[in-house]
């Protein structure tokens, strides 16, 4: 019995032993490149300021939130514009779009000072 164990133990590693050689060697060795890669880029991204936080303005300064706020304000003020341009154009009624620019343009010159 124990002569037929002995046999089946080293018949398994005869057959293991060469397939972890090829194969298990290579995995590895992928691995452990893919991961050397991402330490690197990582550290990278860190040393330049980035890899952390999320978008959203959370953690920004208030003059950061103060300018996004204008850039937004603008971009919906001229889109607002364009609108008028449209309406005008076919001879839609334009008077409660022209209040919602002047409001815009307030908020606008509010959010400069």
């Amino acid at each position: 019995m124990k002569l037929n164990n002995f046999l089946k133990l080293s018949l398994g590693i005869f057959f293991a032993l060469p397939t972890s050689i090829f194969f298990g060697n290579e995995m590895l060795a992928n691995h452990l490149s893919e991961k050397i890669d991402y330490a690197i880029h990582n550290d990278n991204l860190l040393a330049c300021g980035g890899g952390g936080g999320g978008g959203g303005g959370g953690g920004s300064s208030p003059a950061a939130r103060k300018a996004k706020k204008e850039k937004k304000a603008k971009a919906k003020l001229n889109f607002k514009k364009r609108q008028l341009s449209k309406m005008a154009a076919a001879g839609e009624p334009i008077s409660d779009l022209q209040a919602e620019i002047e409001a815009l343009e307030k908020e606008l010159e509010d959010l400069k000072k």
